[in-house]
Formats: C-alpha cells, sequence, structure tokens
C-alpha cells in the first residue's frame, strides 16, 4: 500500500491563488463604491459575498483546464474543439445559475429571488465572457505545458544523439591504439621475453581501460595519466633511449575531470608520428596548467624536420576534437600552433567544472621526470 502523502498539483494552488486574491480585490472595489455612494458597506459583507461569488471559478476554471487540455483549438480540429468548449461554457452558465438559485438564502444575491429562466439570463450577462477568458488563459498554460514537453523531449533526444556519438568516438579510438600496442608487443616478444612479459601487463591495464563498458565520459587526470604512462612504458621499451619523457603537471589539475582517452590519442600520435620516425632521441613533454579557471593539456614532441605536420591518418586528433565539441561546446579548443620545424605541439583547452572552480589552482607545479 502506497503510504506517500497526498500531494496537491501546483496549477490547483495557481488557480486557488488567482481567485483568492481576485476575491479580495473585488472586495475593496465593492467597499470604495460604497464609501462613494455614501452607502458604506463593511468588509465582512463585501468579502462575504465577494469570496461565496467568485471562489466558485476555481473548480470551474479546473475544470476548463481539463477539457482544453482533452480539446484544444488546434489545427485540424478548431471546430471540434469550439463546439466541445461551447457546451463547456453553457455548462457553466447553468451551474452558476443553479448555484445563485440555492444559495440565495445564505448570500442574498437577490432582494426578490425571482425565476431560475431569470438568473439563467443574469449567468449568460455576466459569465459568458469570464468562461471564455477562462479558455483562453487555460489554452495559453496547455501550449506552454507543451512547449515545456517539447523541449525537454529535443533535449532528451539530443542527449541521447551525444552520447551514441561519443561512444562511437571511444569506440573509433580504442582498438586505434590498442592495436597499435598490441603490435608493439608483438616485436618485443622476438627481441627479449622479460621485456614482453613487463609490457603485457601494462597491455593488460591498457586493455582493460580500453574496453570498459560504461557510460563515463570524464575521470581525473590522475586516471588519464595513469593510463598513458602504461602506453609509455610500452613506448620506452620498444624505443629505449629514442624516447625522452618529461611531465610538468600543476598538482591542482589531477583532479580535475577530463574527457576519458583524451591524452592518450596525443601522446600515441606524438611518439608513432614524430619520435619514431627520428634517427636520434626525441623528447616528449606532457604538461598540465590551470589558467583562469580552464585546464590547458599540451603534448610536445620532438621531430624529424621536414615531417612535424604528418598526422597519420588523423583518428586521434580528429576523435579528440570532436569529444572535446559534444562535451564542451565553444568553450573547450583544440589547437596545433606553429613551433619550430623540428617540434610539433598539440594544445587542448578544456573548461573547469564550476563546483570545482574555487578549490583549484593553488598549489605548486610539479615536475616529473
Amino acid at each position: 500500500m502506497d503510504k506517500r502523502p497526498f500531494k496537491i498539483p501546483l496549477i490547483v494552488w495557481m488557480v486557488l491563488l488567482w481567485w483568492t486574491a481576485y476575491s479580495v480585490m473585488f472586495a475593496s472595489q465593492v467597499v470604495a463604491m460604497g464609501d462613494t455612494d455614501g452607502k458604506p458597506i463593511a468588509w465582512s459583507r463585501a468579502l462575504h459575498f465577494s469570496f461565496g461569488g467568485w471562489m466558485t471559478w476555481v473548480p470551474f476554471s479546473l475544470g476548463v483546464l481539463w477539457l482544453v487540455r482533452r480539446f484544444p483549438i488546434e489545427r485540424g480540429s478548431v471546430m471540434r474543439a469550439l463546439g466541445v468548449q461551447s457546451l463547456g461554457v453553457a455548462a457553466i452558465i447553468v451551474l452558476k445559475a443553479a448555484y445563485v438559485y440555492l444559495t440565495d438564502p445564505i448570500f442574498q444575491w437577490y432582494d426578490v429571488l425571482p425565476g431560475f429562466g431569470e438568473v439563467v439570463v443574469t449567468s449568460i450577462r455576466n459569465n459568458l465572457m469570464t468562461a471564455w477568458t477562462v479558455i483562453g488563459v487555460a489554452h495559453a498554460f496547455v501550449y506552454y505545458e507543451r512547449s515545456r514537453e517539447r523541449e525537454k523531449r529535443i533535449a532528451d533526444i539530443e542527449k541521447s544523439l551525444v552520447s551514441t556519438r561519443l561512444e562511437a568516438l571511444r569506440a573509433q579510438v580504442n582498438p586505434h591504439f590498442l592495436f597499435n600496442a598490441l603490435n608493439s608487443v608483438a616485436e618485443m616478444v622476438h627481441v627479449d621475453r622479460d621485456l614482453a612479459d613487463r609490457m603485457l601487463v601494462s597491455l593488460s591495464a591498457l586493455l582493460r581501460d580500453g574496453l570498459k563498458q560504461d557510460e563515463m565520459q570524464e575521470r581525473p587526470l590522475r586516471d588519464e595519466l595513469a593510463v598513458v604512462d602504461h602506453y609509455l612504458m610500452i613506448e620506452k621499451i620498444r624505443l629505449t633511449s629514442r624516447l625522452q619523457v618529461r611531465r610538468e603537471i600543476d598538482a591542482d589539475c589531477l583532479d580535475v575531470p577530463v574527457p576519458v582517452l583524451i591524452l592518450q590519442p596525443l601522446v600515441e600520435n606524438a611518439i608513432v608520428h614524430g619520435i619514431a620516425r627520428r634517427k636520434s632521441p626525441g623528447g616528449l613533454l606532457i604538461r598540465a596548467r590551470l589558467i583562469h579557471r580552464v585546464l590547458h593539456l599540451a603534448v610536445e614532441n620532438s621531430a624529424e624536420p621536414g615531417t612535424a605536420t604528418v598526422a597519420g591518418n588523423g583518428v586521434g586528433l580528429r576523435g579528440v576534437a570532436g569529444r572535446l565539441q559534444l562535451l564542451y561546446g565553444d568553450r573547450a579548443r583544440l589547437s596545433r600552433p606553429d613551433t619550430s620545424p623540428d617540434r610539433y605541439l598539440v594544445e587542448l583547452e578544456i573548461p573547469l567544472p564550476a563546483v570545482d572552480a574555487t578549490t583549484l589552482g593553488t598549489r605548486p607545479l610539479e615536475r616529473v621526470a
């Protein structure tokens, strides 16, 4: 048995508040008119008369709202809706006349109560325009409800599409770097089995992370760097002294949420299309700083002169740029500033969540060789 307390819908409170305020205002006008005519009317009498008449519109208004929701005036059903609503207005007029006729002994609407037919005629004069006004307001409310529902549906659809596109981009990036790592391990098996075993440990960590089936689109930068470390461990064994890694990470950046697998493709791009093509040792710099509530990530690498702009098939960079756009819109940015011929640089700008912005940006720089 459901024991939750019954909650009165907000629209009921709104209608009740409106007609209560209208009744008080009408009573004040009756008192003012009595003073002007030299026939003072007590507030108690004015309120008694006003509330007795106008508060009947509370159930009438709610009934009209129900009717308009069922039969709104809209393209394709105008005549049908007008017919149904006209019947509703007629019912209000008759019910209002019956109410006045039956409650006259209480409120003394008439000095001498006339026949019911005359009361109906008076009800037509007094309530016809009010009823249609209420119908107009009800239509405005119904159209507003529909507009909000339509906006919510559109937002839900857009959210679903964004999620789908994000997952597609992740699915595109995951095998891309995992297969490259697997190829590196396969090459090392024929050279040094002990090192190949260490590479397999890191590869298993990459596989666990890359093949996670969850809907998480962001994680702390420290977790993203941990994945990068596994990948770099494999590449360091493969490239030996040809790969020199340096990190400049603002300690406050470590807990900042970043898109999953946003940094690793940039590191892979730097190694595969930059450092691995060099005959001499090459350097890789990973930098993270906070500037004006924006996380600035950078991956800079050595490149063979004349090939600094080579980017392979572009899957990694396109995936990174696409996910930044979907998650943050124009608030995030991927750029490739011009550098020297033997350097290649990719920079990301990711906005901080508002809840974390006030607590970040105060700790010293952490340098890790």
